[in-house]
């Protein structure tokens, strides 16, 4: 589920693309987060939610990929080394249960969050944001030091769920 916050942010990262741009999302997409989209996305910009397996289906490039949580470690593997290879030079990533799903999370560090194809950008709860970009040698440190700085949220998350379902009769 999108809070109000993530819901803006991809609402506002759909309203800058200018026509004739290309929206995807896949994985597990939550109604929520295609509805920000659409609700952001001017007249000409395409906006598909599709399945995982169908990456074949999308002719050209992608402006703006979404890809929502996905439960096991080799399903996120699997859609991060196929789908984001397709976003143009500085096109943008939404990652939603980053740092907060650890199967998601250790495919997103293991693929994207150490290429060097890939900058992360910011987090806005378990929303992450990458930029399509070509990272130096140092850049790349830089870019690890912020997403391992991510790391304690991730820890207090898991902690938090873990106690809340012994507390649950």
């Amino acid at each position: 589920m999108l809070t109000d916050a993530q819901a803006d942010r991809q609402k506002a990262c759909a309203r800058v693309q200018n026509p004739p741009a290309r929206i995807v999302m896949t994985g597990n997409v939550a109604p929520e987060a295609l509805a920000a989209v659409l609700a952001g996305a001017l007249p000409g910009v395409e906006v598909a939610a599709l399945p995982a397996s169908d990456i074949g289906t999308v002719d050209g490039s992608i402006d703006v990929l979404y890809i929502g949580p996905a439960s096991p470690y080799s399903a996120a593997v699997e859609m991060f080394q196929t789908w984001p290879g397709r976003v143009v030079p500085g096109g943008t990533l939404f990652v939603h249960g980053a740092f907060a799903l650890p199967p998601l999370t250790a495919a997103l560090l293991r693929t994207v969050g150490s290429s060097r194809g890939w900058r992360y950008f910011d987090r806005e709860g378990a929303l992450a944001e990458y930029v399509r970009a070509d990272l130096s040698h140092g850049e790349r440190v830089l870019d690890a030091i912020a997403q391992a700085a991510q790391l304690p949220w991730f820890a207090r998350r898991l902690v938090r769920r873990r106690l809340a379902r012994f507390r649950s009769p």
